[in-house]
This record gives structure tokens, sequence and C-alpha cells, in this order.
């Protein structure tokens, strides 16, 4: 392929396809249970739909992902036996990610994709029966990312961006570094809700249950550990 490595190795040659920009994260979108296009745009928010479509061309032609009709007009996409091999090495460098890559930037905290990646983690089952509604309000966030809401029915969870129509039973209100870090499992989030860096408003045993409801990243329980 054009700027390829021009190497036999192996390593080379995966790399022609799975080190171009942002592909790493679209196959982690799929791994996360991603299928249609929108969910993983969603997951990938700062892609352009068209480059997103080259790649997932990409990884079709590579025999990593599969696209499969989904309905009478549209279809979804689903890995392959080849795109099923890729899990253990996005764990393997989400690991090392968690351990030694550089720290958070200002710049990397978009509450959109925070709240995205919150909502696969969410244990309903601990949940009480029925809907619930978790409002999270971010103060420092752009005023059009402050607000948004996990509406939550077992064992289905919902993002919504503008306001659901039900009470909320929760309100989560904190900074998006705070979510952050504890959602990396760089803080613990009990302390921070007794420092109230982590704010919650609703019944008391809502506001008990929730550490039980949230389970953080895959990686939260990989120790940081200080680069030289």
């Amino acid at each position: 392929m054009p700027g390829g490595y021009r190497q036999f190795c192996p390593i080379a040659l995966a790399s022609e396809t799975l080190t171009q920009r942002w592909m790493l994260l679209i196959v982690r979108e799929l791994c996360a249970g991603a299928t249609r296009f929108g969910e993983i745009s969603r997951g990938v928010p700062g892609i352009t739909a068209t480059l997103l479509k080259r790649r997932l061309d990409t990884l079709e032609q590579a025999g990593v992902i599969e696209r499969y009709a989904a309905g009478h007009t549209r279809h979804a996409y689903r890995l392959t036996r080849a795109g099923e091999e890729l899990r253990p090495v996005l764990a393997g460098i989400g690991t090392w990610g968690q351990r030694w890559a550089r720290d958070i930037r200002p710049d990397d905290l978009d509450p959109g994709w925070l709240v995205w990646a919150m909502h696969r983690r969410l244990d309903t089952a601990a949940m009480p029966p029925g809907r619930t509604v978790i409002g999270f309000i971010f103060s420092d966030a752009l005023p059009h990312q402050r607000r948004f809401w996990l509406v939550c029915s077992h064992p289905e969870v919902e993002v919504c961006l503008q306001p659901p129509g039900h009470e909320e039973d929760l309100i989560v209100t904190t900074t998006v570094r705070a979510m952050a870090e504890v959602w990396r499992g760089l803080r613990p989030l009990t302390p921070e809700m007794r420092s109230e860096r982590i704010l919650l408003a609703g019944r008391l045993a809502l506001r008990r249950a929730f550490p039980r409801w949230l389970k953080l990243s895959m990686f939260a329980g990989v120790e940081r550990q200080t680069r030289p």
C-alpha cells in the first residue's frame, strides 16, 4: 500500500492498517459493542464522518470487520475473527497507557465522551427496579456541554443531550477533570464525594448506592506509575 514501511516484518505490516490516525479508537468502540455508524462516531467524536467512513472501509478491506444488514435500508459493523484477536492487543495497549502514558491535559477533557464511556459501565442490575435518571452537571464545561442525562432501565442505558422528559432521580455536579480522574481510577470516588468535588443530590439511598452503580474504566485497577 502507498506509505507502507517496505518491510515484511509482521509488526510493520500490521502497522500499515492499525496505526493510521483514529484506527485503534474505532476498533476500541467496536470491541466495546458499537455496531452502528452513529454509535462509533459518538465514541470517536473528533473524527469527521467522511474520514470515519474511509477508516471503516479500510478495516473491512483488511478483514478486521464486516458489514451486515441491520434492517431494510441500514447496515452495521461487527468484528471478524481477525478483529476479535485485537481485543487482548487493545487491552495491553490500554494497560500500558494507564500505567505509563502522559497525564491528562485540559484539552483531553471532553465531557460528552466521558458520559458516553460511563454509560457502558453502569451496573443497571444494582439500580432500583424500573427507570433511573441520572443527571450530570459539569460546572467547568462550555454551556452547550454542561448538562447530560443517563436514562437507565435494566439492562439498557440511554445517553441524552437534552432533558429526557423524566424527573431526575440523582444529580451529579462536578468538574470534568474530577469525574474523569475518578473514571480512570486515578482518584477514589468516595473521598471525592466527601470533599464535595463530586456533589450528589437526590434521595439518600440513591446517593449511597451511586458508587456501586459506576463500575469505572476497565483500566481503573491498573496502578499508575511515575514516569522517570
